[in-house]
């Protein structure tokens, strides 16, 4: 579960209009994001019309959401950014230049998607293609899904001190320019930082790195993180 989620109560950001505008505005990278993978480019705030059609669809996501249904808020909201922007594109007549999903193509688009509607056939398309890009990025180091099993701690003392190691890595700039640049985790300069053994941080390597991929690229795999935060805080429980 995002940070942010833990904070807030979805009544109060349906009602109070500075408590949303707040929300809106600490929601701008992942809008951003969502919209520039969609639009196959990079977008810019106060440039670019596709992130105010994002803009109101996450705002509109606010208002279906849902708390009890099942579904990751961000999930919903990256939806239905992506089904205005198709309905955008056709509309402006400029969908010749965009690849759009097959599945969406001569398909009436229903922006204002509501929960009851979000079927587990769509929530299972997301899901996959989640796993699609985490494998992906997981070969790029070396990495598969069986290793991740494999390297899943048991106990969990040791889960929570793995968590936290990732945690670090993931958002600490530097650190985790040197995975990016070196493919490996810097594990000298870890220890450093979190003070845990090297011994435990060594074993425990291929699933640091794995989950510091899902943290520092949380906008792309929404399911995924939500997983892993979901254990982190049984872990703790």
């Amino acid at each position: 579960m995002p940070e942010w989620e833990e904070r807030c109560s979805w009544q109060r950001l349906k009602e109070d209009s500075e408590a949303r505008e707040e929300f809106l505005a600490q929601s701008q990278t992942f809008i951003r994001h969502v919209a520039s993978q969609a639009c196959f480019r990079s977008l810019e705030w106060g440039r670019d019309d596709e992130l105010s059609e994002a803009l109101i669809a996450f705002n509109e996501a606010i208002d279906l959401f849902i708390e009890d249904k099942g579904v990751p808020f961000l999930a919903y909201a990256r939806v239905l950014i992506k089904r205005r922007l198709i309905d955008y594109y056709r509309k402006q007549r400029l969908r010749q230049s965009i690849s759009l999903d097959q599945d969406d193509i001569g398909r009436r688009i229903d922006v204002h998607l509501g929960l009851d509607d979000f079927r587990e056939q769509e929530q299972n398309h997301e899901r996959a293609e989640e796993i699609r890009q985490f494998s992906k990025a997981l070969a790029d180091f070396q990495l598969t899904f069986q290793d991740l099993v494999e390297a899943s701690p048991k106990h969990r003392d040791t889960r929570e001190t793995l968590l936290r190691a990732a945690r670090e890595l993931a958002f600490d700039p530097e650190l985790w320019q040197h995975v990016e640049r070196k493919g490996k985790v810097p594990m000298q300069a870890l220890c450093l930082k979190t003070q845990i053994h090297p011994k435990v941080l060594e074993r425990g390597r291929r699933y640091i790195l794995a989950v510091a991929l899902l943290m520092a690229n949380q906008n792309d795999y929404v399911y995924l993180r939500e997983y892993v935060l979901s254990r982190e805080e049984g872990a703790k429980g």
